[in-house]
């Protein structure tokens, strides 16, 4: 993955797929620095041929062991212009070894 910088307050961030690379448009608040929008071209579903302009909008921030996690958010198909799924982060743990839990789910 890579940061390219597009202004003052965007970037893009580059992030290897397949045998190419997907590119999000973050903006960024100028006075907190946190995100205030991702933005990609993304595939709505498994089937479909060409992509989608798709945001990520964070609607708040908390702190879970001292990082800071957008959450509540909300993610929108630009075509259809309302959110389609908003989500709230209960709980973050780290480096936890789901390696069994993994064996067990059959992924």
């Amino acid at each position: 993955m890579r940061w390219e910088a597009i202004a003052d307050t965007s970037a893009r961030l580059v992030v290897p797929y397949g045998k190419g690379e997907d590119v999000f448009t973050v903006m960024f608040d100028p006075q907190t620095g946190l995100v205030r929008t991702m933005e990609a071209m993304r595939y709505r579903d498994a089937t479909d041929e060409a992509k989608i302009s798709w945001r990520n909008d964070p609607l708040g921030w908390q702190t879970f062991h001292g990082i800071e996690i957008p959450s509540p958010a909300a993610l929108t198909w630009l075509d259809e212009g309302t959110p389609w799924s908003a989500w709230t982060i209960e709980d973050v743990v780290y480096n936890v070894d789901v390696s069994e839990y993994v064996r067990a789910s059959g992924y």
